[in-house]
């Protein structure tokens, strides 16, 4: 489908390229005709010169608007395309053409570092397609805490409805690409809306600039009229005068809403598109609902942005100077501004955050319709229940994914997973994982089937050093296994995800301090899958058979070949690999 829809939108945009490039060519043409037609009639009718040079300006104007209406469409047909080609490379495994997400990376957050939910080749770059700031930071909410079981499933039924609307979702995609201000922080903009007034006397400045500009332009007339050209200079002084009076603040104000002009327009566009398209879950409703008023907030919002447009004007002295020696144009501008905050300033942020919802949803959806395969999640509140038929990691292209099965229910239990090197482990903890960040966020997992219950996602994976905070590995471990234990301890209903615990040890340590931490937490109620190469940590089930289960990955050896099935399986792992690997390496064993 993206193939076509690639192909069908850059032959638009060609065809469109060829009618602009004869439309340049055309009001050339009317331009300069007109010009050379006026100097040739001149001399035989003024009149019809006149005439002939009017009619070729407003061809001209004509040409010019034409010309910029198929440029902006052609662009648009661009961007589709381009959209479209992401699209397919995401499907062949290249999502790296999209947003990263890695202004949101925390490393000490419970998850996202260690299931690479932020950053090149992450979970939020594959899911990504939100154009504006507040939508980028609501997808990251998502992904950074798991929602309430009844907003689960709201976004469920809200990314279904939109999962199949993929040229609804792509024109708000072009909208965001088409305004190159879109991706701008509107932080600065949402502190200019939550200030105190510059202009507080209203009234006064509107009397005082309508009695100086209706001054001015009197004199102006006298002046044309025959009346001495130095009568002017007292005027405009006084003018110049009061408006420098006001610059400070004029300045002030520009500052704070400069270059917004741009998103503004975006968001508009896109609110406009939301508003005019009907849903029908309760999720999208509620939240088209919120840009309703007398007025649709996508048309206040693009009032704002040509508020603030015009007051940008003030750049380009040509234009300004006039216009504020006459008319206090600046002035106006402000005023009209911060009537209009005074007005809607309370009604952005929830015009903003519908728009940012959408957009994070959206998302979601355009990942379902990518993947029709996968599955939306049963979320459960009874502890603990995790079945997976089928589940893979979202980020393993479908070509190279290995699927597994995975079972287990109820409280305080430890799944140890054992196996040779690199035959699957952290990557099985890591689909775990992210499917469970999926799953939380209201989004379809990688699976044929998913139960999953609710609970807070805490892991101890990807432990390196800190040369700024001055710690080594094992403490910044022992760090994190502090907090897991602590959060265990205050709500023991969390999934765990650990991955060679204390590996900065010695063995004998390593081994009683990993079991001791696995009978603390299964003690507390907890569940935990843990993998690791010491089979001491699987031998724990006899004693502790309540609480154990064993699951292993296999390796297997041919001529001193190593083949990987990536097969989840139960019990005990009986075959590594270690030795062959230090071989092949030139290390003699």
């Amino acid at each position: 489908m993206y193939i076509s829809r690639e192909m069908e939108f850059s032959l638009s945009a060609e065809r469109l390229r060829k009618l602009a490039d004869r439309l340049s060519m055309a009001r050339l043409a009317a331009f300069a005709g007109g010009l050379v037609l006026f100097g040739v009639l001149l001399s035989f009718s003024v009149f019809a010169a006149i005439v002939t040079l009017s009619v070729a300006l407003v061809l001209f104007a004509w040409l010019v608007i034409k010309y910029e209406t198929t440029e902006k469409s052609r662009k648009r047909y661009l961007h589709l395309a381009e959209i479209n080609r992401l699209e397919l490379l995401c499907l062949e495994g290249d999502f790296s053409g999209f947003k990263t997400g890695e202004e949101y990376f925390e490393r000490d957050h419970p998850y996202s570092y260690d299931l690479d939910i932020f950053g090149k080749a992450s979970l939020f770059q594959y899911i990504c397609r939100t154009n504006s700031r507040p939508a980028s930071d609501r997808l990251a909410e998502y992904l950074k805490q798991p929602a309430a079981k009844e907003e689960i499933l709201l976004r469920q039924e809200a990314v279904a409805e939109l999962q199949p609307l993929t040229d609804w979702r792509q024109e708000m995609m072009t909208l965001g690409y088409l305004n190159t201000g879109a991706g701008n922080d509107p932080s600065p903009l949402m502190q200019w809306l939550g200030s105190d007034d510059l202009f507080r006397k209203t009234v006064r400045e509107k009397i005082i600039t309508g009695c100086l500009s209706l001054t001015a332009v009197t004199v102006i007339i006298a002046v044309i009229a025959g009346m001495p050209a130095a009568i002017l200079a007292p005027v405009l002084g006084v003018n110049f005068v009061f408006y420098f009076t006001r610059f400070r603040k004029i300045s002030k104000l520009q500052e704070q809403v400069s270059r917004s002009s741009d998103l503004l327009k975006a968001y508009s566009e896109i609110i406009r598109l939301i508003e005019n398209r009907s849903f029908s879950s309760p999720l999208l409703q509620k939240l088209k609902s919120a840009l309703r008023n007398e007025i649709p907030a996508s048309g206040r919002i693009r009032q704002l942005s040509k508020l603030v447009g015009r007051l940008d004007w003030r750049l380009n002295m040509l234009i300004s100077a006039p216009l504020n020696l006459l008319f206090f144009a600046d002035i106006h501008f402000c005023l009209a501004l911060e009537k209009w905050k005074r007005r809607h300033a309370r009604q952005i942020p929830g015009w903003f955050a519908s728009m940012a919802e959408f957009e994070a949803l959206a998302s979601m959806a355009n990942v379902a319709f990518n993947n029709p395969g996968w599955v939306y999640p049963q979320v459960t509140e009874d502890y603990f229940i995790f079945r997976a038929e089928e589940m893979g990691h979202p980020l393993i292209p479908a070509g190279r994914r290995v699927s597994n099965g995975f079972n287990s229910e109820g409280e305080g239990k430890a799944i140890i997973v054992t196996g040779s090197n690199m035959s699957g482990k952290s990557t099985f903890l890591r689909t775990c994982g992210v499917n469970a960040v999926l799953a939380f966020a209201g989004a379809p997992v990688c699976a044929r089937a998913f139960t999953i219950s609710l609970a807070r996602l805490h892991t101890s994976m990807r432990i390196s050093d800190s040369l700024e905070e001055n710690i080594s590995s094992f403490y910044a471990e022992l760090r994190r296994l502090r907090a897991i234990i602590a959060g265990a301890e205050s709500d023991p209903k969390v999934f765990l995800l650990l991955d060679e615990i204390l590996r900065g040890t010695n063995s004998d340590d390593r081994y009683t301090g990993s079991v001791a931490l696995i009978k603390q937490l299964t003690g507390y109620g907890s569940v935990a899958i843990v993998a690791t190469h010491d089979l001491r940590l699987a031998g724990l089930e006899p004693e502790l058979p309540q609480s154990i289960e064993n699951y292993h990955f296999d390796v297997k050896v041919n001529d001193e070949e190593l083949f990987f099935d990536y097969r989840l399986n139960p019990g005990i792992c009986s075959s590594f690999n270690a030795s062959l690997l230090m071989k092949k390496m030139g290390i003699k064993v």
